[in-house]
């Protein structure tokens, strides 16, 4: 389980919109339902699908530069559509993302018309494709993020170390690597230390510093 802000973090979203997203909120004109439904009001954490799920969101509303209630809609309208439980986190996302898109954009200000059966009209944004690119599916659903790319060994799995990023194949945390380098210790030593290639160590500086902007 993720804590609001440790799905912030990966997520590069705010700790309000992810609360936001998972409980909905209160407006002057009234109450807001939020974009994944059934989350628990006592519940302060989300699994590893509703990381992705928030993950591809995000993604979505910034390449599409669309509300919250845009999103939403598109959400529910493949979750009804496709009988999917988890449609941001489902294999089948790339298949229905031109249908996705179509519904984003039919809502949106001066966006043409198209028929909802000719998504063939549409693909996704580059962002989501990234996202898409990004993930090792298990039974249709994600069960793995390399967050900074397939090429990159860093992985989100939530069968090791608490499903918190780590070094591919060896379970060493991207925190435990950064903190050591922030107390001043050079990349060559900490390399050394945890038998990883000198590469690998300055990816994971790199990776985490972004993570702090």
């Amino acid at each position: 389980m993720y804590s609001f802000t440790e799905v912030a973090h990966l997520s590069h979203v705010s700790v309000s919109t992810v609360r936001n997203w998972l409980r909905g909120y209160v407006t002057k004109q009234g109450e807001v339902e939020p974009l994944f439904k059934g989350h628990p009001e006592e519940e302060k954490a989300c699994s590893f699908l509703q990381l992705i799920e928030i993950v591809v969101a995000a993604q979505f509303r910034k390449a599409e530069r669309v509300s919250f209630q845009t999103v939403r809609y598109a959400y529910d309208n493949a979750q009804e559509q496709w009988n999917l439980e988890y449609p941001f986190a489902h294999l089948e996302l790339q298949a229905l993302g031109g249908h996705i898109i179509h519904v984003i954009r039919q809502r949106g200000p001066k966006i043409s018309l198209q028929a909802i059966d000719q998504p063939s009209h549409w693909t996704l944004p580059g962002l989501v494709r990234e996202t898409i690119d990004q993930l090792d599916y298990e039974q249709e659903l994600a069960a793995r993020w390399y967050p900074a790319g397939k090429n990159i060994p860093i992985v989100v799995d939530p069968q090791i170390s608490g499903g918190l990023p780590v070094v591919k194949g060896r379970g060493v945390t991207i925190e435990a690597i950064h903190k050591r380098f922030k107390a001043g210790q050079k990349m060559d030593f900490i390399a050394g230390d945890f038998e990883l290639d000198f590469t690998v160590i300055e990816e994971v500086i790199r990776y985490r510093e972004k993570l702090a902007v």
